[in-house]
């Protein structure tokens, strides 16, 4: 059997089941040829002009990125930078998917083609990007994404482009709510991260002392806001908050800092890369205190990469652990293998998980307009990845899940020590 058949086979089973069950409708009635594709589009938008007035989308509206044959998506993210081994691995997740729905007849009788732009982790960067991935590349909605900074930049774009952007990678309080209402998140945001890792430990662990290393901006002041939500009403304060900027590289006089503290619980908000040489400085200096972090840092990689001075780290989880014994979970990790060849990664899973909201909007939406996608998203409820909470929209809701979990790095593998629970 060939690898392309295995894959078929492990997608029928596994997670993506879900959005390849009704594109089997597209792709069972019609032969895969370009006629025949041209000929099922036709029907689709025949059925959907038959609805009218009384349609709840603008089912006879043109949008840019969809042809008889094509519907285009794009994603700016860091493919070089700091933040690349999480864009190249979600970007990898995600075409996937793409890959699998195309290989059963595509979409609405279409097949998807994926554009991507490197954003470099820099909010000008992804503003250019983003400009570019519009006007010359013509997508039809943005799909994914990782970073906060350079997606919030890009967020006045969006709005005054109206363009759809589903599931980025970007937990902020900017991002999920109604005064970015083209931005449809599938990720809770860095307060509830931190609040619900937080009083995780404060409740389980009795750390004696804290202290706080935190990047600036957005992400950092979120995830302040989080731990400061979580210590409210305890007897624990946090004295002291040692700044970090994303592209620092020496991490000396932050280390010392932190040492000079006392604290035997530090909570890290920092890029991957940079999280894992704050440990490492500070062990230098001979400073192991435990650490709390964000969920990045239940990524595989990296907890490979920075092993065994991450021992014992705490983070919270917004995806399922892939160490999990969740029949869904394997299905994944097997589906992802047979067509990569490769074990997959946190970010893998992410992109992954990004691709099938993406999908089963394309797939539910009255017509490819960017109104009736909007309108298909609005309207998804309860929808199950198999890898993260389900996921619920709304009309006036943009925040598709609000669980979070937490785990811990035990002998090197990510433990999930409490299970996905709605924030309050």
């Amino acid at each position: 059997m060939s690898q392309k058949s295995v894959l078929q086979k492990m997608l029928v089973l596994g997670p993506v089941a879900i959005v390849l069950a009704a594109c089997a409708t597209q792709s069972t009635s019609t032969e895969s040829t370009p006629a025949a594709t041209a000929a099922a589009s036709s029907e689709s938008s025949a059925a959907a002009s038959d609805a009218g007035s009384s349609a709840p989308c603008d089912v006879n509206g043109n949008s840019q990125g969809i042809t008889d044959s094509e519907i285009v998506l794009g994603a700016f993210t860091p493919m070089t930078g700091p933040v690349a081994d999480p864009g190249n691995g979600a970007l990898k997740g995600q075409q996937v998917v793409f890959d699998a729905v195309n290989a059963a007849g595509g979409v609405q009788g279409r097949q998807i083609k994926f554009v991507t732009a490197d954003d470099k982790y820099d909010p000008a960067e992804a503003q250019k990007a983003a400009r570019r991935l519009n006007e010359q590349d013509g997508i039809f909605a943005f799909s994914g994404s990782i970073g906060t900074p350079n997606f919030v930049g890009v967020l006045p774009y969006i709005q005054e482009e109206g363009i759809p952007a589903i599931g980025p990678y970007a937990p902020s309080n900017q991002v999920g709510v109604m005064e970015n209402p083209h931005v449809y998140m599938i990720w809770p945001n860095f307060v509830d991260e931190f609040q619900v890792s937080t009083k995780y430990l404060v409740d389980n662990l009795e750390p004696k002392k804290l202290a706080m290393i935190q990047m600036q901006g957005d992400v950092g002041d979120d995830a302040l806001t989080g731990v400061q939500n979580a210590l409210e009403g305890t007897s624990y304060t946090l004295d002291t908050i040692v700044p970090v900027e994303a592209t620092t590289t020496d991490y000396s006089p932050m280390v010392q800092a932190l040492k000079d503290s006392g604290a035997d619980w530090v909570i890290s908000i920092n890029q991957p890369t940079g999280t894992g040489q704050v440990i490492q400085a500070a062990k230098k200096i001979g400073y192991t205190p435990n650490w709390l972090t964000q969920s990045d840092m239940t990524d595989g990689g990296w907890v490979a990469a920075f092993a065994p001075d991450n021992e014992g780290l705490l983070a919270a989880t917004k995806a399922a652990a892939l160490t999990s014994d969740d029949p869904k979970v394997k299905e994944f990790i097997d589906a992802y293998k047979a067509a990569t060849g490769e074990d997959p990664t946190l970010w893998n899973e992410v992109g992954y998980t990004q691709a099938l909201v993406t999908v089963e909007a394309l797939k539910n939406a009255p017509a490819l307009t960017r109104e009736c996608l909007e309108y298909s998203l609005q309207n998804m409820s309860g929808f199950e990845t198999g890898l993260i909470p389900p996921v619920t929209f709304s009309a006036d809701s943009r925040q598709g899940t609000s669980a979070v979990g937490v785990a811990r790095i035990e002998n090197g593998a990510v433990n999930q020590v409490a299970p996905f629970a709605p924030v309050n």
